[in-house]
């Protein structure tokens, strides 16, 4: 049976995540959270935000 819920669809899903990538992006910017990575997660959100977008 197909899951009718708000996360069921691939778009919803990759928007939750640009948007989590957003908040650590922000988060770390102001210093609220510091993680030893050398991952740009403003990029990352876009780059799953633009996926959201295709699908």
């Amino acid at each position: 049976m197909a899951r009718n819920d708000m996360f069921g669809s691939p778009k919803s899903l990759l928007i939750l995540v640009a948007c989590v990538c957003f908040a650590i992006a922000v988060l770390t910017v102001y210093g609220t959270l510091s993680i030893g990575s050398k991952i740009d997660w403003t990029d990352l959100g876009l780059f799953f935000g633009f996926l959201a977008f295709l699908f």
